[in-house]
């Protein structure tokens, strides 16, 4: 059940607060044009929202009582920028004089998000064709058997047909900046260019081929129009996504054809170093692509160690270098077959307990989380689900936030079991190896000893592991 304002009221507040916000930026100069951000979140998951551009947070900005936020900016630089709330986000495009506000519900957050005021339409246009690109995607798994000339005519005309879309809203809508126009074209292409970049590997698995396919070069003229350092598409989602995969695929027919370069990973640092001229764009994603493999070994999680040479000796960032050594030790602190070291935790209702005392005799998996990575509704899901599968091991889950924040307010709160929920205080033991503050996941057999120090819960080994503990 959705706790709300009324659908009468709401479009009552948001209209006047529409007509003010235009009314005061038609007074405003060129020169000291303002710009308006606000609305309302239905079932809030905090009591704030950031604003950020190019991944950095430039306001927060609070809720009042009934959820409804408002700020202004002077001199605002036009562009992309992401508002926040809670694990989700969303793009919002922004220009000097647009007044816009947004509502939304957390309970589906995508879904439910309109846009009125001035400087909707574009972003209203900007939402759909996000969504299709999501449906899209889904539909084209189903084309990857095609050959590749069939393939490109597919994605030929998914492109012809958005163009089309788009230069619709441009006729009804003649005040199109440049900025705009690119985004929206980044938007168009990079999902498509990106499906042809995992066309190989994707038409292999369908096919069953032993070896991975051959594709003229042709299927890859649109390469000639990819600009790697597009400084202005840096935070954009499907832009990165294309070029992780764009390096993904050269560095693994790179491993295919030369023997020498058999560590797929490294290949990707490499390749992350010689193209990629722009500095934090450069150590972005060379953390992210160590990371990614750190995450996806597989069975316990590690590093191998010409990757983290690599990584330290291309990266610049001294934070990145901190967070991915503290991964490091993190991963080696807690040793496969051995006891589980004692640590304190904290119940739901604030009782200081010994993990020990909760496991005791038990097939286990400890799950540490925090809503920083890890979206409260989908963990709830995702445990109740296992628990199900798997009814002879406990799962327990910590928040390494110290408090249970989120859950209570999930959409999933049927879901939780408080007897099963932990916090963790800031001076239990377990905070030695949680340094890095990324999600870990510890399998423990009946008699207290370790089976795995560090998996998580999305891993593609995770159920295997699962059932191995369980025929212990």
């Amino acid at each position: 059940m959705y706790f709300c304002l009324n659908s009468m009221t709401m479009k009552y507040i948001l209209g006047i607060l529409t007509l003010l916000l235009i009314t005061s930026c038609k007074t405003s100069s060129d020169k000291d044009a303002v710009t308006y951000f606000g609305g309302q979140i239905i079932n809030p998951k905090s009591n704030f929202i950031l604003l950020l551009k190019d991944n950095e947070v430039i306001d927060t900005i609070t809720l009042d009582k009934e959820n409804r936020f408002l700020s202004k900016y002077k001199s605002l630089k036009e562009g992309l920028y992401t508002f926040k709330h809670g694990i989700e986000f969303q793009y919002i495009y922004l220009e000097p004089k647009d007044s816009i506000l947004v509502r939304l519900n957390t309970w589906d957050f995508d879904e439910s998000l309109v846009f009125s005021g001035k400087g909707s339409s574009k972003n209203e246009f900007l939402i759909n064709l996000f969504l299709k690109n999501e449906k899209e995607e889904q539909k084209m798994y189903q084309y990857f058997g095609l050959n590749e000339n069939d393939f490109s005519d597919k994605i030929e005309n998914f492109a012809k047909e958005k163009v089309a879309i788009y230069n619709e809203f441009k006729i009804n809508n003649e005040e199109i900046s440049s900025g705009f126009n690119t985004l929206t074209n980044a938007a168009i292409y990079y999902p498509l260019y990106r499906l042809k970049e995992v066309y190989p590997f994707y038409h292999r698995k369908v096919k069953k081929l032993k070896n991975f396919p051959e594709v003229n070069d042709d299927f890859y003229e649109f390469r000639k129009h990819v600009n790697l350092n597009e400084e202005d598409l840096l935070s954009f989602y499907p832009y990165r996504n294309y070029i992780t995969n764009y390096f993904y695929h050269i560095s693994y027919k790179l491993k295919e054809s030369d023997s020498t370069k058999n560590n797929l990973t490294v290949n990707m640092l490499n390749a992350i170093v010689d193209n990629i001229k722009i500095e934090e764009f450069k150590n972005s994603l060379l953390k992210k692509t160590v990371v990614d493999e750190f995450l996806k070994r597989e069975t316990t999680c590690s590093i191998n160690n010409d990757t983290y040479k690599v990584f330290l000796e291309n990266c610049s960032n001294d934070n990145y270098k901190k967070e991915i050594q503290n991964l490091v030790n993190d991963s080696e602190y807690v040793v496969n077959h051995k006891p589980l070291e004692n640590f304190d935790i904290k119940s739901y209702d604030d009782r200081v307990l010994s993990v020990s005392s909760v496991i005791e005799n038990k097939k286990c998996v400890i799950y540490f989380w925090s809503s920083n990575y890890m979206n409260p509704d989908y963990l709830l899901k995702a445990i109740n689900r296992l628990e199900k599968k798997h009814p002879n091991i406990l799962f327990i889950g910590i928040n390494m936030q110290s408090d249970l924040f989120n859950l209570s307010n999930s959409s999933n709160v049927k879901l939780i079991d408080y007897k099963k929920q932990f916090k963790l205080p800031e001076d239990s033991y377990a905070r030695k190896y949680l340094t890095s503050n990324y999600p870990r996941t510890i399998m423990i057999d009946n008699f207290g000893i370790v089976t795995n120090g560090f998996t998580h819960l999305d891993s593609k080994k995770f159920n295997s592991e699962l059932n191995k503990l369980e025929k212990k």
